[in-house]
């Protein structure tokens, strides 16, 4: 398996983890009957960061592999 790969599927699980982690937040929120753009952007958040974070984490992996010598 390739660092990039391995870089990408760790930040998949953080993504993961935080977007139920954000879920639960906003599901709080909503029991709460908090309203505002609060609820809103958390759930923007975490929809972006599925995305954003195994991205990083191909290009760091990839960037780390590279300066220790690991083809």
């Amino acid at each position: 398996m390739s660092p990039a790969l391995i870089g990408g599927l760790v930040g998949l699980t953080f993504a993961v983890a935080e977007y139920f982690l954000f879920g639960a937040l906003i599901a709080r929120a909503a029991r709460r009957g908090e309203e505002g753009q609060g609820p809103k952007i958390l759930d923007l958040v975490r929809k972006a960061q599925l995305v954003l974070f195994p991205v990083i984490g191909l290009v760091v992996g990839a960037m780390l592999a590279q300066n220790s010598g690991v083809s």
